[in-house]
């Protein structure tokens, strides 16, 4: 069976609607559900979709099914309200240990807008419905801010030239479609001061890189990192959404010791396999 071809994936009311085209040979499926898998639980809910009769398509002998399912957001859990989470969305094909399970959305129709469509809930609960980085569909069910794993950096080294701290290493991203931002976000222990630098990202057969730079004794537009102590974490933005990795460290730990207003300040850093951490003075 191939990927499900979608057509539509739309807010109708409080309900997600989507549509498309099964092909499959060489009999059409006796039954098709919309799946909710939640991302990070174990929770699966289940919406059975309707078919039409099946077609032939024009260049070959497999027949396309067209299938339509909803999901009544406000009822989504045995008549509750769809839990808050992200809940990625599936094709059920078969029945039992038979059935067939596909993501849906990496094979779309062109015209399908691929910005997140927000949708607000009477009691002013935000769900949006949305493309992730791999062109799948998927819900944002609350709009809270959600973990993505970890990322360990291949190398925090010392730039001599710029006196700068540079953070750098790859994501396990191979097979996205969608426009990726990043963000490097330290969060100081004691205050909860943020400081923020962009990452450059770059492709190559690897992967998705990153490389941050952080200034440490002076930077164009803001202060240098204060002194304080630092965890690090990478900000992944796409489609006007955003998950948050955190940062490990690397092998080889940093340890540089600079002068701002003529006073020496320290600068060191963890070392794997502990989660990233940069202590200034």
């Amino acid at each position: 069976m191939r990927d499900p071809f979608l057509t539509e994936a739309r807010w109708a009311g409080e309900t997600v609607r989507v549509a498309g085209w099964l092909k499959r040979e060489p009999a059409a499926p006796q039954r098709i559900d919309l799946l909710l898998r939640e991302r990070d639980g174990s929770r699966v809910l289940t919406f059975p979709a309707s078919t039409g009769p099946p077609e032939a398509e024009p260049a070959g002998a497999a027949e396309r099914v067209r299938f339509e399912a909803g999901v009544p957001v406000t009822a989504a859990a045995g008549g509750a309200p769809l839990p808050h989470g992200l809940w990625d969305l599936e094709l059920s094909v078969g029945q039992g240990g038979d059935a067939v399970v596909t993501p849906l959305g990496r094979d779309r129709a062109a015209e399908i807008d691929v910005s997140p469509q927000r949708h607000f809930l009477t009691d002013s609960t935000t769900v949006t419905l949305y493309f992730s980085v791999h062109g799948t569909l998927a819900i944002d069910a609350g709009g809270e801010s959600h973990t993505a794993g970890t990322t360990r950096a291949a190398t925090v080294a010392w730039n001599d030239h710029d006196e700068e701290l540079v953070v750098a290493g790859r994501l396990a991203l191979r097979d996205f479609s969608m426009p990726i931002s990043a963000t490097l976000t330290l969060r100081e222990h004691d205050s909860g001061r943020v400081y923020e630098v962009i990452a450059m990202l770059g492709t190559g057969p690897e992967g998705l890189s990153y490389k941050a730079d952080i200034p440490m004794t002076r930077a164009f537009i803001d202060d240098p990192l204060p002194r304080g102590t630092w965890d690090a974490y990478l900000i992944l933005g796409f489609s006007g959404m955003h998950r948050e990795l955190r940062v490990l460290a690397a092998e080889q730990p940093a340890a540089r010791q600079v002068r701002r207003r003529l006073r020496p300040v320290r600068i060191t850093t963890t070392r794997a396999p502990e989660p990233l951490v940069i202590t200034v003075g």
